[in-house]
């Protein structure tokens, strides 16, 4: 592995982040919340934007020495970035750590949290998790707050790829980073011809967007502050709110319809907006992925919907019981994780549905997470050919997606990620257990953290927080966070002794 080019890159990433502290910067010196923690506010983030620019140029610049010994060994001129597949890995997985690291300071420095809660809200943040520490978010001041819901937009569509698309030091590297990054991983296609035209392009659409969206939610009675930081999280499928009861202190339906619609937009594969810009229309219509994650989440909106409108007597009317099902149902089943109701107090036939849509998740190509709706189609058919082979053995079955026969490498690589995917949720739900938490609980708090998802059911419920959970379980849902963002290959390839070896 070249560590130089690594280092490099990733000096230029944390200047690039440091630089986006200045907006959450400007809010704490422009608004005045009269709050405890507003105290060190400004000086956090001053803080925190000089040490990361600091360390940012310090990387760009390594190896440090002696210049003569660095001329000697060829180190003088312009640097040659190496990026191949190993590098994208190291770069992608180290720069959410660096990034996390460097972003939890403001927390840290307020005295807003522990190291560890910091840590874990921010990397919560970046990997657009929505998983909380705070028993009541609105203590956070306004420069705190809007770079708690910041973290999550900058990771919605991801760091790297905006720095793929603005950083031309990246090179033909930039593709291995990209596709090691983009929500989607493995499934990821390329349409265009350069990686850096088509990382411009998501990003174009997810600004659009998302300012559609923050136009709307102020039209429905939103604060300019409170609609760019739902505007923020709800595009990036992140869940993060200015108010502990979630969008649940928001009661407008318009507001909540709204959220609903743009919550299942972002869950969906942004190339089909790319397709609608270009008017190709038979592609989106044919698309199996598509049709299959509006049916699950119509499924899943029906069922918890009958269900609650059969139990009895209710306070909610039928439009409000719909709602509140619609809602919860596409929050989850997009891994958002906001709330409007307190779904662990739904009867357990509708607590399960939802933990399967926890598991399933969005498309590949957005910015929700879960195990993605064509992984899944793709194990369910290559399952019915083993069934199929089973009666005719010398048959010769290709997996389909639509027109398209799937290569072997790809249903592989996608039976791997599922085997992992079930190991890593089997193995750290044990060790969750074992550190205190009930089966419910931490069974739910992984998946939600495997899946970026954030709630679960039980004391990690929608109405509670990650604030009791054991010093070692925070790390260990840390690491799941990570795993789960970048979609276990990415980061999980760095534990081979043959990925550091040059």
């Amino acid at each position: 592995m070249n560590l130089r080019s690594v280092l490099h890159v990733l000096g230029s990433l944390l200047v690039l982040l440091s630089g986006s502290m200045v907006i959450p910067l400007a809010t704490a010196l422009a608004v005045h919340d009269n709050m405890p923690l507003e105290r060190f506010e400004v000086l956090a983030f001053a803080l925190a934007i000089a040490g990361g620019i600091m360390l940012g140029l310090l990387m760009r610049h390594f190896p440090f020495g002696d210049p003569l010994q660095r001329k000697k060994a060829g180190l003088e001129g312009a640097l040659e970035l190496d990026v191949g597949h190993r590098e994208g890995a190291a770069i992608v997985s180290l720069t959410w750590v660096m990034f996390s690291a460097v972003g939890c300071m403001p927390y840290v420095i307020t005295q807003a949290a522990s190291f560890t809660d910091a840590f874990f809200e921010t990397m919560s943040g970046f990997t657009t998790t929505g998983a909380t520490i705070f028993p009541k978010v609105e203590v956070l001041p306004s420069g705190l707050q809007l770079w708690r819901h910041m973290t999550q937009w900058m990771g919605g569509m991801g760091i790297v790829v905006l720095s793929v698309a603005i950083l031309p030091i990246l090179g033909v590297g930039g593709y291995r980073m990209f596709k090691a990054e983009a929500p989607g991983g493995s499934t990821f296609e390329r349409d265009a011809p350069r990686i850096k035209e088509t990382a411009k392009e998501l990003w174009v659409i997810y600004v659009v967007m998302s300012a559609l969206e923050w136009l709307l939610l102020k039209l429905g009675g939103m604060s300019a502050y409170d609609a760019i930081c739902h505007t923020f999280t709800t595009m990036s499928t992140g869940g993060f709110s200015t108010s502990s009861a979630s969008m649940g202190h928001f009661t407008s339906p318009f507001l909540q319809w709204t959220v609903i619609v743009f919550m299942l937009a972002a869950g969906a594969n942004f190339a089909i907006y790319q397709q609608m810009g270009s008017l190709r229309l038979r592609p989106i219509i044919e698309n199996s992925e598509l049709r299959t994650y509006l049916l699950v989440a119509a499924l899943g909106t029906g069922i918890c919907a009958v269900v609650l409108l059969l139990q009895g007597p209710r306070e909610a009317t039928t439009e409000a019981t719909i709602r509140g099902a619609a809602f919860s149902v596409i929050s989850i089943g997009t891994t958002t994780g906001y709330g409007t109701v307190d779904f662990d107090k739904w009867p357990d036939v509708l607590k399960l549905t939802l933990i399967i849509m926890m598991f399933v998740g969005g498309c590949a190509g957005s910015t929700a997470g879960g195990m993605k709706v064509i992984r899944l189609l793709i194990f369910v058919r290559a399952a019915l050919n083993e069934l199929r082979q089973t009666i005719n053995p010398r048959a010769i079955l290709v997996v389909r997606v639509g027109p398209r026969a799937l290569d072997r490498k790809l249903v592989s690589n996608v039976m791997g990620f599922l085997a992992i995917w079930i190991t890593v949720f089997a193995l750290v739900t044990w060790v969750m257990t074992a550190l205190g938490l009930d089966l419910l609980s931490a069974s739910t708090a992984v998946a939600t953290n495997l899946g970026n998802v954030g709630p679960g059911l039980g004391s990690v419920g929608p109405t509670a927080n990650y604030a009791h959970v054991p010093i070692a379980g925070k790390w260990l849902l840390v690491i799941c966070m990570l795993l789960g963002r970048l979609e276990l290959y990415s980061t999980m390839v760095l534990l081979l002794k043959r990925t550091w070896v040059r």
